[in-house]
This record gives C-alpha cells, structure tokens and sequence, in this order.
C-alpha cells in the first residue's frame, strides 16, 4: 500500500491550518521551550535612563499569560540599551517591561515620573529587541487575537498594520521590535512621531493615560476610537507645526549626544493631523488649494488651511481692507439679526442667510449635517427652497425646483429672503462682481479675509460657501433646455456662472439676498 496520499491529506492539512492554530506559535511551528536564550536591545520613549528596571516574564506559549517566572537587568546607560540571558522557558514567548523615567523628546528633560512600556517577543529567532511605545500599544491586542486563535505571529502582523492605519501613517515593513528613533527610515520616523504625539503637551500621568485607552480600544476592535483625545492630540499637532516647536524636538533629542541624525517625523505628524482634520492630501497637483478643518471636536473647527509646498498650512487671519460702515437686517421670522454692507448703487446682506425653511420638502441644511456650519457660514438650500417654492412668502417662484419644469419663474422675486429683500438675479450679481473689479479680481476683492481675500467691499464671501443660487434662468450651449443660474468660485478662483440642475431639489446652495431697488433709501 502507498503512502503518497496520506502525505499529500497531511500537507494539505497542514496548508489549510496556517491562519489560525490552537494556540500561539511563531511562524506556525508550534511551542519551543527554550534552554538558553538572550536578548539586547533599546527601551524608547525617549531613551529610558540609567537603572531602569527591564524584567523578560516567562509567557504561557497557548495563552500568553504570566507563569511567574521573571528575570531582571537594568538600563545600563542613558542611551536606554539593555542585554539579559537566561536559561529555562516554557515556551519561546516572553514580555520584556521596562519601568524608569525616560527622557521626554518635547521638553528635552527627564520625565517628572517613571513609566512602563511592554513588548511580547519570540526568543527563539531573537536577539534584539528594542521596546518602545510602539511594541507597548499593540500588547494587549496581540494577547486579544491570540485568545481568539491566531498564531503570536500573524496576530502581531494585524495589530502593527491597524496601529499604523488608525495613526494615518503609510504601511510598514518593519517590525516594531526593529525600530529605533535614533535612526534614520520612514518606520523609524513613524516611531518617533507616535512618540512624539502621545506625549504632545501632557505629562507623565497624562501620557499613561492615553496609552491606556489606546490599548483598550485597539484591543477590542483594532482601532483608536477616542475621538476627543484625537482632536486634542491634533490640535496640538497642527498648532506645533506653525511654531518652531519641532525644531526645538530635533534640538533637543540631538543634545542627547545619541545620534547626529534623526528620522523625518515631522512628515508623519503632519499626517496624523491632515487626516484628523479631513484636509486630504496636498502635493504639487493641488498647490493653492484651501481645505477646511471639518473635525467638529476639534478647538480650530472651521480652520481654514491652504496647501503650499506640499504641506498644509494655516491661512493667518488677516484683517479685512473694508474701510466703510455696515448696516444692519433684522430677519423678523426668526429674529436674526444680519450685516449689511452698500456696494455701488446695490445693498447686500454681508453674510449668507441662515433662516430655515419650514417645509420638509424643499431642503434646507447644514453642510455635513454640522449646526455650526449654520451658525458661522449659513444654511445651503435647494433651488426650490431658495425660491420659496411653496409659496409661503410670494408667487414668484411657486413650483420652481421640484419638477424637470422651471416653472414660471420670475427675476429678482422675494424667494426665501426677508421682507424687503429678494434672490439676486445673474444681472444683480453681475453688477456686483463689475463693481468690484471683474471675475477675477472680485474672487479675492469680495472674499473674506480669513480666505485669503482682502475683502475690500466687506462682502465676506467664505470659503465655505458652496455657490450662490440665483433668480435667473437660460440656455446653455447644447442644451435644448433652460436652466437656473447659480454663481460660483471655480479652480481657478474666477467667479463664474454655471447651470444648474433645474430639478434637483436635493442639490444645496447659499443664499445671499440683496435689497429691493425701491428700498435702497
């Protein structure tokens, strides 16, 4: 009788069970009780200082748990460098913990309290491990999916890449155990910038806190959930990058005398923070893009930042070039209270309206579904709502906006703005934008100055405006049908008429009013 197919049914058996084992086994090869071992390396937060206690505790090969047995050494200097041996593990699974002070990279000093930083490790194709905050985040969810029967190896594979994910950094090929702040590599930048991040402007106490909830979270489900702790970490971050705060970083970690160089962390700071904020990225492609922080537990919500150098930058608040006096529109429907501003022969509302349509159906909203949006840049209404489709305050745009129909729309009709006032048409808007120097220079001249414009007229048209709905209807080249006109800032920051979707009423817009000519005195 031949043996070939019981070989071939154990190999493929063999294959098929690789993901997942019964217990913890590095490279799926089962538990290895070890006779002798050793093991060196660099404990980092910044580097731990002389004395620190390292102990390696023997780990449960199935579980990863304690059995009691520990061995100790110590920091030897202040570089954070440790070596230690011993013989007799159960299994090739150990926890080296370091416990000391370390030195903080933001203030340049050593801690004001002593920390402890983890890592899990296989000794048995292991003589270096370095431990940092890195191997400390991700302990406590390797032992969650070695309980769950993931093999020590590919649990700590999946626990790196969501670490790295949920910190918005590029995917790693290095090991955690491998990486050094000390040494020049992305990874070794991604070390440092976490580093760098979890400490940001909290002391010892602080950081251990966050490293908790952290591990809790990542634990549970593989990501960083704290959406507040994020937001602050961020704020910092962004805030640190406008100063000369990472300058003073770099100058700190090299007075160490550890190393002439260090890693670029600063570029995966900025990452962090870019993602937290919603800014996407900045490259050369998109230079002189502006993006607006949309993180609404964030302390710069609403933030605007332009893209230079590939870098996201603030846009400084500037003070607006508007020399002349504002009026002043109290909206009797819900009591607002608006600034008006004379440009010309013209009187415009000098900021978007907020009054909320009462109907269901047309829509009015906040943009992303935020009330400070409302509050700070005004509500975005759909053409219907901003014709006062339903009638409610004039006949000039009944129906208008919610069939493929244009209805019989009328130039220059109240639509959704207060008594007095009215839905500019293409005409209005084209007179203002005359006024203020043209398509071009009107982008910058009635822009606020918070958005890179110097608002001469005292417009203060935002950034955050997402077109201007207009009274006014016409054909467009290739269409058999009219369409509503509504204004707009294209990509090249030219203000620009473009037609719009005469059926959707879903489709969001601002309003700003103007007065009614016979009103104007």
């Amino acid at each position: 009788m031949s043996l070939k197919p019981i070989v071939v049914f154990a190999a493929l058996c063999l294959a098929a069970c690789s993901d997942k084992v019964a217990s913890g086994a590095s490279e799926d090869v089962g538990i290895t009780p070890l006779e002798r071992w050793q093991v060196a390396g660099v404990s980092q937060k910044g580097p731990f200082v002389t004395g620190s206690t390292v102990n390696v505790l023997e780990l449960d090969g199935s579980t990863l748990t304690q059995t009691g047995k520990i061995f100790k050494s110590s920091i030897r200097s202040d570089k954070g460098d440790f070596a230690i041996s011993g013989s007799g593990l159960v299994s090739q699974y150990a926890m080296l913990e370091v416990d000391g002070y370390y030195r903080n990279e933001i203030t340049g000093q050593v801690s004001s309290g002593s920390l402890v930083l983890n890592a899990i490790t296989d000794l048995s194709h292991r003589e270096n491990v370095n431990v940092n905050l890195l191997t400390h985040l991700e302990f406590d969810r390797v032992k969650n999916l070695v309980s769950q029967g993931y093999s020590v190896k590919k649990a700590k594979d999946q626990a790196e890449r969501e670490i790295i994910v949920t910190m918005a950094m590029n995917e790693s090929s290095k090991k955690f155990e491998d990486m050094n702040i000390f040494e020049l590599g992305d990874e070794n930048g991604m070390l440092l910038a976490v580093s760098v991040l979890m400490q940001s402007d909290v002391d010892v106490a602080g950081l251990t806190e966050r490293m908790g909830k952290f591990s809790l979270d990542l634990e549970q489900n593989g990501s960083w959930n704290d959406s507040l702790t994020r937001a602050a970490i961020a704020d910092w971050a962004s805030k640190a990058s406008e100063d000369s705060t990472f300058k003073n970083i770099r100058k700190n970690v090299l007075a160490w005398g550890i190393s002439d160089t260090l890693p670029n962390f600063e570029k995966y700071v900025d990452m962090f923070w870019y993602d937290n904020y919603g800014l996407g990225e900045c490259t050369n492609s998109n230079a002189g893009d502006t993006a607006v922080n949309m993180n609404d537990k964030s302390s710069r919500f609403g933030d605007i930042f332009i893209c230079n150098n590939e870098r996201w930058e603030y846009s400084h608040r500037k003070k607006s070039l508007y020399k002349g006096d504002f009026g002043t529109l109290v909206d009797v429907r819900d009591g607002r209270t608006y600034k008006t501003v004379q440009i010309g022969d013209q009187v415009w509302m000098a900021e978007n309206l907020k009054y909320s349509y009462p109907t269901n159906e047309p829509l009015t909203a906040c943009l992303g579904d935020l009330p400070q949006y409302c509050e700070n840049y005004g509500r975005i209404y759909s053409f219907a709502a901003a014709m006062d489709s339903a009638g409610l305050f004039g006949d000039g745009g009944i129906g208008c906006g919610l069939s493929s129909s244009l209805c019989d729309l009328k130039e220059s009709s109240r639509g959704v703005c207060p008594e007095g006032w009215h839905l500019p048409s293409e005409d209005e808007w084209t007179i203002l934008i005359a006024t203020a120097g043209g398509n071009v220079t009107a982008s910058r001249t009635l822009r606020s100055a918070n958005d890179l414009g110097t608002d001469d007229y005292g417009f203060n048209m935002t950034s955050q405006s997402v077109g201007f709905w207009t009274s006014s209807k016409r054909k467009y080249a290739g269409s058999q049908f009219d369409h509503v006109v509504y204004l707009d800032v294209n990509n090249e920051q030219v203000l620009s008429f473009w037609p719009g979707e005469s059926n959707a009423w879903f489709i969001g817009r601002n309003v700003r009013c103007i007065k009614d000519q016979e009103s104007n005195n």
